[in-house]
């Protein structure tokens, strides 16, 4: 699985924001309702992150034109 920073992931009104990648961990932030607002932020090995975001529905930010 290819993940990238700065991707939005949702299941639900859970929402999980990619902020920092490196070679083998990956920082992220929980939020509720806005991928922008306030949330708790995370380190975990890809693998583990992986494993946390299977079943979750990536997002994509609509186009502004």
């Amino acid at each position: 699985m290819r993940i990238f920073q700065d991707e939005i992931y949702q299941k639900g009104e859970k929402l999980i924001r990619i902020v920092r990648l490196d070679r083998y961990e990956v920082e992220f932030k929980e939020t509720v309702g806005d991928p922008k607002g306030p949330g708790d932020q995370t380190v975990l090995s890809k693998k583990e992150f992986c494993r946390l975001i299977r079943g979750m529905e990536r997002v994509f930010p609509l186009k502004q034109a």
